[in-house]
Order: C-alpha cells, then sequence, then structure tokens
C-alpha cells in the first residue's frame, strides 16, 4: 500500500495492520523462548510468597501482571536474547514509528514485553479522545508533520482468531472527545474500566483485530481498546513495544544489563537509552 494511503488510514483508524512482519524463523525463536520458560508462565511468583505475590526474574527480565486476568508479562523483553533486540528497530513498522511520533529529538521505547495469557484472560477497555494525557496525544496538521505521543506495536506470536482473546479497538476513538459509556465514573471519564470487571469485547462498538502468527497491529495508545476474553483452550503468546518520544521515560524503569549496551547497534541504543545518564567527571587523585 501507498505510504499517503497508510498515513490516511492511520489518521482515520487509528490503527495499523501489517501482515507477515515477522519472519517464521524469528517466531520460532521467540516460541522456542516461550517454551523454554514455561514454568514461569505456569508459576510467575516467588514459591510461598502467598498473596504477596513476589514477580521472578529471569536475569533483568521480570514476571508481571496488571491484573490477573491479564495473563502473565515477561517485561524487559528485549534482555531475553538477540531475537527481541531485533524488533527494537524492525524494519517492518520502525519508519512509520518514526514518522508517526515525529523523531526530531529521538524515541524511547515505554514499555516492552512478551505476554502469555489462557483460558479466561481479557483486558478491561481503557483510553480513548477524552483521556488529557501527554502519551495519548495525537495531532496530525495537514504538512506531514506529526506528533503521537505513544504508538503500540503488538506482534501475533502465535494465531489469534475468534475465542482467541483478540486486541479489540473501537476505530477512531482516538479523535473522539465523547467519553465511552464503560468509561464513565461518577460522571467523569476515566482511563481504565477498573469497575465492571467485564472483558474490552463486550464493550460497545469494539471490533476484534484477528492475526496470524508474525502479523502486527499497530495503534496509538489514544485509542479505545483491551482485549476480548480467550474462550478457546491453549494461550494466546504475544509482544507489545510501546513507542513514546525519548522524554516520555520508560515505564518501570528497570536496568539494562551491559551485555544488552554492548550488543545493541548505536540506532537501537538510542532508542532504548535515548537520555544517557551524565555524571561528573572523574576526579584523579594524586
Amino acid at each position: 500500500m501507498e505510504q499517503e494511503h497508510l498515513d490516511y488510514l492511520f489518521d482515520l483508524q487509528g490503527y495499523l495492520i501489517i501482515e507477515n512482519a515477522i519472519s517464521d524463523e524469528d517466531l520460532g525463536k521467540i516460541n522456542e523462548w516461550i517454551d523454554t520458560h514455561w514454568k514461569y508462565v505456569e508459576e510467575p511468583w516467588e514459591p510461598n510468597s502467598g498473596d504477596r505475590r513476589i514477580p521472578r526474574w529471569i536475569g533483568n527480565i521480570e514476571t508481571h501482571t496488571y491484573n490477573i486476568e491479564n495473563g502473565v508479562n515477561f517485561q524487559n523483553i528485549i534482555e531475553g536474547g538477540e531475537v527481541f533486540e531485533r524488533l527494537i528497530d524492525h524494519p517492518s513498522w520502525i519508519n512509520m514509528i518514526r514518522k508517526y511520533v515525529h523523531e526530531v529529538n529521538g524515541l524511547s521505547i515505554h514499555e516492552n514485553f512478551l505476554n502469555v495469557r489462557g483460558p479466561g484472560g481479557f483486558i478491561h477497555i481503557h483510553c480513548g479522545g477524552h483521556v488529557p494525557l501527554s502519551y495519548l496525544t495525537f495531532r496530525q496538521i495537514n504538512t506531514g508533520e506529526w506528533l503521537v505521543g505513544q504508538i503500540n506495536v503488538l506482534m501475533a506470536i502465535n494465531d489469534i482468531g475468534p475465542g482467541d482473546g483478540a486486541p479489540v479497538l473501537i476505530p477512531g476513538s482516538h479523535k473522539s472527545a465523547e467519553i465511552h459509556p464503560r468509561l464513565k465514573h461518577d460522571g467523569k471519564g476515566i482511563v481504565y474500566d477498573g469497575y465492571t470487571g467485564k472483558p474490552a469485547g463486550s464493550a460497545f462498538a469494539t471490533q476484534e483485530v484477528h492475526l496470524k502468527a508474525g502479523d502486527v497491529v499497530m495503534f496509538t495508545d489514544a485509542i479505545t481498546h483491551g482485549s476480548a476474553e480467550r474462550t478457546n483452550p491453549g494461550y494466546r503468546r504475544s509482544i507489545v513495544y510501546r513507542y513514546s518520544p525519548k522524554y516520555v521515560r520508560e515505564r518501570f524503569d528497570y536496568p539494562h544489563s551491559d551485555e544488552l549496551l554492548a550488543r545493541l547497534t548505536p540506532d537501537q541504543r538510542r532508542i532504548i537509552q535515548p537520555n544517557a545518564p551524565r555524571r561528573p567527571p572523574q576526579v584523579i587523585s594524586s
């Protein structure tokens, strides 16, 4: 598709689908990593931690969940090996990210995680054009200049179809000042539906996004979105990298290992560490 057509659709809909974005070889490596670490899916918390649910760590990767129905997130997955590093500036999407985020001074990755979600899992509905948050900014002023505060790249690691807990969104809702009925509480607009306990897929006007393994849905975080409940057996496997201008800091401030930083290309390192720490010069004592 011509770039001007993609620009039009992204502005209009708030999302784009990129088919066959990730190679079969890389999908195989990612699935192998998941299979190797499956014990962390079955038991993401430290043994005997009880209700405290102390996360387990794999080096600099943390097992994590926002809510138990969301499944297990392997946060900071870029530390998982070269296949995850390649996704930082993957050619299937990075040029559009640079354009839409408006990379004048640089990009950052606000959050990067691999998610595994089983039967009954879902995400509540959240976000929308009514929310006044900097990372939910969406501007396009018809001069080729964009300013999108955050773009999520959701990568399907296995097929995601009906009953698989597909991502859902409401096309165009990133520009709507009207508050979605499920995102009203006490007469005010909220960011996240933490009250109904219902999957996003059951909400008014949402549409499921079905993907084949290797496909990607790229969407502004401002769009109203979430996921449907998984009713099929088995597990949904996906990865999300969330890109923002470099001034939006990394969400959980995970450390980056020296080994990772040494392997990255200069461009990748600028995305992962866009604001390198400044330290005073070392004073050499006589």
